[in-house]
């Protein structure tokens, strides 16, 4: 009996030591399915970066001329910021509408879905698109064409009272490019808003609400050159002061506006933190160890772990996943996978860094990149922490059928 438990002890032994090296993921036959050229970085295709291949992201070699030459709107003309600055309404917007000693054609309107606004008496009025100034002109004509007043005597007065959901296009280095709906209330804030005040700020009818509403400009943004169409012209605002504290040309987004985030070659990292511009935050999805833990709720890597500010590294999410610590004879040599997706090429990329290598070169980004949103993290065991569990998986297996064969 006691010589049967041996043998099985040694064969254990024996093949653990023999799948011991070939049972952790991360350590493929090939050295690297990356190869550099000092000339042409990055110059093929690749998505696979092991522990000791430098993770850059930024365009193949061969597509950043025609990043670079990208022209926006050349067929549009430059508008002034005074010509950006004019407010034209758009449907939703609330306005009080006052004709000196004309109360019976008085009263608070809101602009339609078509675009038109309806006054006790008149017929409808076509407000979209119109300044205040314009829309007063047009309440007036339409007062003297339907003669119930003299045109001398004509005195009208619109104020703004609340200004309604506008819908914006929005396209280039942002996280969701598409058509946005900004400045949208809330039923509570609604709700609260019962006092009518004249005048409404319209803080979420900006540029850089618009901005948050796509996610965000990515790091690979050229924010010295962001591009907003209107009516067939176009302006040229430099976004750099959101960053760096400078001035920022304001003013509201009109309907039908479309903002362009010009797209470079090169990821940024001073873009990757949070601003006016960019997102707060950003959510990662994460798998633990099998050990020392069986579930990530034994690791603390709850809903909370897995949220991230905006700019963090590897590393940090490596250690809110409790990827770092432990013994460091059994646990120091676990690794990780970055899941990324390139913002600039759209491409998935699958990083692999061992926790050693991270540790020591953490000041390197190409060694510690940043965390994008829906970025994915897996952490791996140490090699004695696999040859463990095989070691276990034997010992549960084998070891109760040869006893009951012996019995």
């Amino acid at each position: 009996m006691r010589n049967q438990l041996g043998g099985i002890q040694t064969a254990i032994l024996g093949a653990t030591l023999l799948l011991g090296g070939c049972v952790t993921p991360l350590h493929t036959e090939e050295k690297s399915l990356c190869h550099q050229d000092a000339n042409k970085p990055q110059s093929q295709q690749c998505h696979y970066y092991s522990n000791q291949t430098p993770y850059i992201r930024h365009q193949p070699y061969d597509a950043q001329l025609m990043v670079n030459n990208e022209k926006g709107h050349p067929s549009l003309q430059d508008a002034s910021l005074l010509t950006m600055q004019q407010v034209a309404l758009a449907s939703g917007d609330r306005l009080n509408v006052e004709v000196l000693h004309g109360d019976d054609f008085s009263g608070q309107v809101e602009v339609n879905p078509d675009g038109y606004i309806y006054l006790p008496y008149l017929p409808a009025i076509k407000a979209k698109g119109l300044s205040l100034e314009q829309l007063k002109n047009a309440v007036s004509d339409t007062l003297i064409s339907e003669q119930l007043m003299h045109a001398h005597a004509v005195r009208v007065s619109i104020v703004p009272l609340k200004w309604g959901a506008i819908e914006v296009r929005i396209s280039g280095a942002v996280y969701e490019p598409g058509i946005r709906l900004i400045n949208k209330k809330s039923e509570i804030q609604m709700a609260d808003e019962h006092e009518q005040f004249s005048g409404d700020l319209a803080s979420e009818r900006s540029l850089a609400a618009a901005l948050r509403s796509s996610g965000g400009v990515r790091p690979d943004a050229d924010i010295t050159r962001v591009i907003v169409s209107r009516n067939n012209q176009r302006f040229n605002v430099d976004l750099t002061g959101f960053l760096t504290g400078q001035s920022v040309p304001h003013f509201n987004l009109v309907a039908g506006d479309h903002i362009h985030v010009p797209q470079t070659a090169h990821f940024n990292d001073e873009l990757a933190r949070p601003s006016q511009i960019t997102i707060p935050g950003i959510r990662v999805f994460i798998s633990n160890l099998t050990q020392p833990a069986s579930s990530n709720s034994q690791s603390a890597v709850d809903t909370e772990a897995t949220r991230f500010p905006y700019g963090t590294r590897l590393l940090s999410g490596a250690i809110g996943a409790n990827c770092v610590g432990g013994a460091n004879t059994t646990n120091a040599d676990r690794h990780v996978l970055l899941i990324t997706k390139n913002p600039i090429t759209q491409q998935m990329d699958v990083v692999e860094r061992s926790i050693n290598n991270l540790i020591a070169n953490s000041y390197q980004s190409k060694v510690n990149p940043i965390l994008l949103p829906g970025d994915g993290l897996a952490c791996y065991d140490s090699r004695i922490t696999n040859i463990r569990e095989i070691a276990r998986t034997f010992t549960d297996i084998l070891l109760p059928a040869t006893l009951w064969n012996a019995l």
